[in-house]
């Protein structure tokens, strides 16, 4: 019969009649949404159900009935929220059948979307400290180039002691440590800010329309709070960080120059402590 082949299917189906009541719901469509076709009478209510959030909703109904009106298959990915109020990600083929009807495959596409977004993040991002990579820092340097944010700074930051923590103390101890130095920074930041890991204990700060005295104020803060660190810690190596600023005050002055002062501010003040 029709039914047992719709059951046969590897993904959800369901069908809609003229009057948006649901005619049919197989079962792979109860074990994906949690709904069942008793759960729900018409589309009405499972578009309240599945998508909480009023502006996506309209969005998605809009969409929906357009197609429907102009006799229109088509396929999306929709984040839904299912039965148990877990968010999913659905891919819905729509297809209006020649009787009037319209039916609706569904195919549980969660795995992979996250998997997507766990790549895209990854291109963005240090594994490590969840904070931006290199790859990033490169992108929003050339963003500030063209903005109108000026005067820009650079501060960079350099760990002291990291070799010394992972030859006496582990490799572990290591990567506990530029974490903790990530928090530290980052909390000392503001939200447009970026903070990024571009080396083994290397981080780059840019700060968009802020003055010299400014970035000098703020590498205070986290000297301050890397000293006060080290009084709490009983541990023999001592918790440090080397940094060099440098500010672009117009668009006249390069950011990849104004990154090389900072990064050769920072040396000097480095060797200044050797």
């Amino acid at each position: 019969t029709t039914e047992e082949l719709l059951e046969s299917l590897t993904v959800g189906v369901v069908i809609l009649n003229q009057n948006e009541e649901f005619v049919y719901v197989n079962e792979l469509t109860n074990k994906i949404t949690g709904y069942s076709i008793n759960d729900l009478e018409n589309i009405n209510q499972w578009f309240t159900t599945a998508y909480p959030d009023t502006d996506y909703r309209k969005k998605v109904i809009n969409n929906f009935r357009n197609k429907v009106k102009n006799k229109e298959s088509y396929n999306h990915i929709l984040q839904i929220f299912d039965k148990n109020n877990e968010e999913k990600y659905i891919e819905f083929r729509i297809k209006p059948l020649k009787n009037g009807h319209i039916m609706a495959n569904i195919i549980d596409v969660t795995e992979k979307i996250k998997r997507q977004k766990k790549i895209e993040y990854l291109s963005f991002h240090d594994e490590l400290t969840d904070l931006y990579n290199r790859h990033y820092l490169q992108e929003e340097l050339k963003k500030l180039n063209k903005s109108r944010q000026y005067p820009v700074s650079i501060i960079i930051g350099d760990l002291d002691n990291l070799k010394a923590i992972n030859d006496n103390l582990g490799h572990l101890a290591g990567d506990k440590y530029i974490k903790k130095a990530a928090n530290i920074i980052k909390s000392l930041l503001r939200n447009e800010d970026i903070i990024a890991r571009v080396g083994g204990d290397e981080f780059v700060i840019t700060l968009p329309n802020t003055t010299k005295k400014t970035a000098s104020s703020i590498t205070k803060r986290i000297r301050e709070k890397f000293e006060l660190e080290n009084k709490k810690s009983d541990k023999s190596i001592k918790f440090d960080i080397s940094l060099g600023i440098s500010t672009a005050k117009n668009k006249k002055n390069d950011l990849i120059n104004c990154y090389h002062l900072a990064d050769q501010n920072m040396y000097k003040n480095k060797n200044k402590k050797n």
